[in-house]
């Protein structure tokens, strides 16, 4: 299984491996790293045990494995996970951390669950040699770097990162853990779980089972004069009210929200009763996100150019005089046939100005801050994932997978009619 030795992916009932399940297992978690899946899947069904990857967001079939063979492979990793591997009637987690023959340390995070046929056992991917990243490493274009160092210089405060389910907010914080952890601040991080080791930084992990939750952790965290305290996620009120006393008191706190905008989190904030005059003094900012496929600059094809691309004066403005341009995905072998080589961050960057700060207090709605924070110099989702695309960062249609904006209605059609014209 090396880049040079893509996998089949017909399906094979009943697929017989003749290496060892120890050897197969390290195999497969090295094509899939190399692949950048973020989950592998170990799943039986009525005949077999498939393996199934998660890449850039969609499963994609591996193997159809014999079933003795698949439950060697499963019991395998359930035991190096310390995941009772004996105990197939109750759900167990665990984690571990495996080196593939080129060097690398893979940390990955196991749990299995009993099923119909037999048992699921899903495994988190964790490259430690990409966790490392910085705020460069996003996929952000110099304007949101710099906007993004602006909140993070901030020496106290609250910086929400927010978005849906799997939209890289935790890769978000943990690249602004690395830009904060230059030696000179004390850093704690409260996480469910903690999902990479970052050296010089207290990481504690929240534990249901002991009655240690996300309140306990913040709550014991102060008493430890941390200078940036990064919480998993604001789920109640309680936690929203800490982490704005945190911010108000001379902590930098980060953490996460779910929400669809940047606009929409601070309602939400509000929503957890967080105080409003305690919210705009401490509020600093919020990154808003989604991941979209990035297209592989090594086979992307140039379909169409033109000014007359362009939707408004604020995507022009950060074109920068870049000549817009619409690609579509081609086919390499630098992204393995597929014509895209990664996931990248689409940012939605609302830092708190004084405007912004009042009308938190006089509890102004989503609509109302957006507008404020776009006349300020904000560019929406939308206005972001217009400027990627005619960047030639992505396609209109990778675009519509994440987001519904009808302000991109022109570009859609101009695509579709160059890939017909075809």
């Amino acid at each position: 299984m090396t880049n040079q030795d893509p996998i089949d992916f017909e399906e094979i009932e009943g697929e017989i491996e003749v290496t060892s399940p120890e050897t197969y297992a390290g195999h497969l978690v090295e094509w899939a790293t190399d692949r950048h899946a973020s989950d592998l899947f170990l799943s039986d069904d009525q005949r077999s045990v498939v393996i199934a990857v998660r890449v850039m967001g969609r499963i994609e079939i591996v193997r159809r494995l014999a079933r003795d063979y698949g439950n060697r492979l499963q019991g395998h990793f359930r035991a190096i996970a310390g995941a009772n591997a004996g105990d197939l009637v109750h759900p167990t987690e665990g984690r571990a951390v495996l080196a593939t023959e080129d060097g690398r340390e893979v940390d990955f995070r196991l749990s299995a669950i009993p099923t119909l046929f037999g048992q699921d056992v899903s495994i988190r991917l964790f490259d430690s040699s990409r966790s490392q990243q910085g705020i460069h490493g996003l996929g952000l274009d110099d304007a949101e770097v710099e906007m993004l160092k602006r909140l993070l210089d901030h020496p106290s405060g609250l910086i929400l990162v927010s978005g849906p389910v799997a939209s890289g907010k935790t890769c978000t914080l943990y690249s602004a853990l690395h830009y904060l952890n230059d030696g000179s601040r004390k850093i704690h991080t409260i996480e469910d779980p903690v999902e990479y080791a970052i050296r010089g930084v207290h990481q504690s992990q929240v534990n249901l089972r002991a009655r240690l939750d996300y309140n306990d952790l913040l709550t014991a965290v102060l008493r430890h004069s941390p200078d940036v305290i990064m919480i998993g996620e604001i789920r109640d009120a309680s936690i929203a009210a800490t982490a704005v006393r945190a911010g108000s008191s001379g902590q930098l706190v980060l953490a996460t929200v779910h929400s669809d905008s940047a606009a929409q989190a601070i309602s939400i904030m509000r929503q957890y009763e967080a105080n409003s005059s305690f919210l705009a003094r401490t509020l600093v900012g919020v990154v808003n996100q989604r991941l979209v496929k990035r297209l592989c600059p090594e086979c992307r094809e140039e379909i169409a150019c033109g000014d007359e691309l362009i939707g408004n004066e604020r995507v022009r403005q950060r074109l920068a005089g870049t000549p817009p341009k619409l690609y579509r995905a081609g086919s390499g072998d630098a992204c393995f046939n597929t014509g895209f080589d990664s996931l990248t961050c689409l940012p939605e960057l609302l830092y708190v100005t004084p405007e912004i700060e009042r009308a938190i207090v006089e509890g102004e709605s989503a609509m109302e801050l957006e507008r404020l924070a776009t006349e300020g110099g904000m560019l929406t989702l939308a206005d972001t994932a217009e400027a990627r695309i005619l960047q030639g960062v992505t396609t209109p249609a990778e675009i519509c997978r994440e987001l519904d904006a009808p302000q991109l209605a022109h570009l859609i059609a101009r695509y579709r009619d160059a890939e017909r014209s075809e």
